[in-house]
């Protein structure tokens, strides 16, 4: 073969492989009907987080149900995790990671955090809602300033005193939920 077409087969099999990286991980739906909007719940801390058939755990919170995803939060040492099944991904900073159920789509994006250390952005459905989870607690009085740094996130799963709070971002005030760590923050998909 000639170089011409050895190159233009390595070109070919690069391409190939980046479509692959590209192409969402696929879960099998549900039997049952799909519940519109979703739901946070704190649970120490971590959260488990319930979104149109969707069940993700976040930082140890273990659910009654079988999982979709377990996330796990970054530290100093270690870019965040997910696992689903048997498979186990790092997630370094600026990498995302799509899934696909059913009709709903999940893309997780590490980004950097306010401390340095990766957080996460869970972006559910195509802009539908978005959930930013920072690994390290952040002081109360730069709460305000999660909306800028994360542009588009509509909730902030922060770690406050010990354990998961959610707090909604862009409604111009700080009130922060799950403090009594049993109720739950429902909410709907977001039109932007």
């Amino acid at each position: 073969m000639g170089k011409t077409v050895m190159a233009a087969m390595a070109v070919l099999a690069w391409c190939a492989c980046l479509a692959a990286q590209a192409a969402p991980l696929r879960l099998p739906a549900g039997k049952g009907p799909v519940a519109q909007g979703g739901s946070v719940t704190a649970a120490a801390q971590g959260a488990l987080i319930r979104y149109r058939g969707w069940l993700l755990a976040v930082d140890g919170a273990v659910p009654q149900e079988r999982l979709d995803l377990v996330l796990t939060s970054a530290d100093v040492r270690q870019a965040p995790r997910l696992r689903i099944g048997a498979m186990q991904r790092s997630l370094p900073v600026w990498s995302a990671f799509e899934l696909v159920k059913g009709n709903a789509r999940l893309r997780i994006t590490a980004l950097p955090g306010p401390d340095d250390i990766p957080a996460l952005l869970l972006d559910f459905g195509d802009g539908d809602y978005r959930i930013v989870i920072p690994a390290a607690p952040i002081e109360r009085q730069a709460y305000p300033l999660l909306a800028q740094r994360f542009p588009g996130a509509d909730l902030a799963l922060l770690l406050q005193d010990g354990r998961r709070v959610m707090l909604p971002l862009g409604s111009g005030r700080a009130h922060v939920f799950g403090e009594e760590q049993t109720v739950s923050f429902r909410f709907a998909k977001v039109k932007r």
